[in-house]
């Protein structure tokens, strides 16, 4: 039983006292009634407009002992969040509704229209995948199946942020030893040159803009900036990039071309200047699946050896598959051909990447790996080798709603890359951990 003091307040007219026990004493009135009552004069009062009554009952009964009273009561303060458009707060109750009852097959889409309607289109679908995974009645199957072929226009403008503080043993990826090995004899590397360890701030913002055309394209144009930053402004390293192109159906899937401009910085000089053409189609598998594949071409130019310009070619296809409500995992395979002015800086490679995200609690688990073969066409007359690279990195890290604040969560996230070479200056070692906030939901 919950008690609620409703000092000189007014009934809804639909409230039966017969209900509920009246308790007569001096001062204000105490009425006693079991959650599901409550719940039903909030509702009621929200009928007649008293929206700040409705407010105090289901915020009291957060409290209640009844995880469903509970639960239920965040539903319909999510509900009217959503109705004044406040985005974050419904995001926030749906995802503590989740938590607590993943098999919520209301709240899930709920939380998928409240993550299209911030732009978060790909959130939104995978979110509906994992709807999908349970059993659905045939109506509400249906209706998913309509919104999830609605999202891609439901949002005109988008973007987001993740920020984090970063600790890394090797800021600038070099080797271990001080001394590089060429057919002439032992050279000493420069302080530059040689591994650093460093803290600083790692950033990542994209934004975008949509316009509809007809009923089946759509332009997209998007643009973001991603970087590192140390107190070592030396070691900084820092990528812009911009894009434009129509989205429009290709059989039963989406088509995506894209042109665009990208520039890297690194120790605030320019690196590399890329112009980028990528087309990408994916298409749903099923209520839980996934399929993408694309291909691209990338003509470089980088500003301190021209030796290296040239044309990289590029294709990738992966699938993502939600096993359940709370667990999700992804493959990719992906090769590139990159030709350059010399052959000694010509390389082949191939890549293949796999990740499972899982929720726990109210956290959420995110484990992934990457490896890479990568060869090069002749050797540099330098070294007494041609190029041949093996690269691993895993990565481990965890969302932690649990303390989360105003919609916002600390997330955090180990990474270990090796990269293995037949040239002494390419093999290093990297530990790095970070510490950041991004969207609790």
């Amino acid at each position: 039983m919950l008690a609620l003091a409703l000092a000189l307040m007014p009934l809804p007219a639909e409230y039966n006292p017969s209900d509920v026990q009246a308790q007569p004493q001096a001062g204000p009135k105490v009425v006693q009634a079991t959650g599901e009552q409550l719940l039903g004069i909030a509702a009621d009062a929200l009928e007649q407009g008293q929206t700040e009554l409705a407010t105090d009952i289901y915020e009291a009964l957060l409290r209640d002992r009844d995880q469903k009273i509970r639960n239920e009561a965040r539903f319909r303060l999510a509900g009217m969040a959503i109705a004044r458009r406040d985005w974050v707060t419904a995001g926030t109750l749906l995802r503590e509704i989740l938590d607590s009852e993943p098999g919520a097959v209301r709240a899930r889409i709920e939380l998928a229209r409240v993550q299209a309607e911030m732009g978060h289109s790909e959130a939104a679908q995978r979110t509906l995948r994992e709807a999908q995974a349970g059993q659905l009645p045939s109506d509400v199957a249906r209706f998913v199946e309509r919104f999830s072929a609605a999202l891609r226009d439901r949002k005109a403008l988008g973007g987001s942020i993740q920020l984090a503080f970063a600790g890394d043993s090797n800021v600038n990826r070099a080797a271990r030893s001080d001394t590089l090995g060429t057919v002439i004899g032992d050279f000493e590397i420069d302080d530059d040159a040689r591994r650093t360890s460093g803290t600083g701030l790692s950033l990542q913002a994209d934004g975008y803009f949509r316009r509809q055309f007809g009923n089946d394209a759509t332009l997209l144009v998007r643009g973001g900036l991603s970087g590192d930053f140390y107190r070592q402004d030396r070691f900084n390293d820092v990528t812009a990039f911009g894009s434009a192109g129509p989205e429009f159906k290709v059989g039963k899937g989406l088509g995506r071309l894209q042109a665009g401009y990208q520039r890297r910085w690194f120790g605030g000089e320019r690196f590399v200047d890329a112009i980028t053409i990528n087309f990408d189609w994916q298409r749903r598998l099923g209520k839980r699946s996934q399929f993408r594949t694309g291909i691209n071409l990338v003509q470089q130019d980088f500003l301190e050896n021209s030796l290296q310009d040239g044309d990289m070619f590029g294709a990738f296809a992966g699938i993502e598959h939600a096993f359940g409500t709370r667990t999700c995992a992804w493959a990719n395979i992906g090769g590139a051909r990159q030709p350059a002015r010399d052959p000694a800086f010509s390389t082949a490679s191939g890549s293949i990447n796999a990740g499972v995200w899982r929720e726990i609690g109210r956290a959420s688990l995110v484990a992934s790996a990457t490896y890479q073969h990568l060869e090069a066409d002749r050797r540099l007359a330098i070294f007494p080798e041609r190029r041949r690279e093996d690269f691993l990195r895993l990565s481990l890290g965890a969302t932690l709603r649990a303390l989360s604040w105003r919609g916002w969560a600390p997330q955090v996230r180990v990474i270990r890359e090796k990269n293995s070479s037949s040239i002494e200056i390419n093999r290093y070692n990297r530990v790095r951990a970070e510490a950041g906030i991004v969207r609790a939901f």
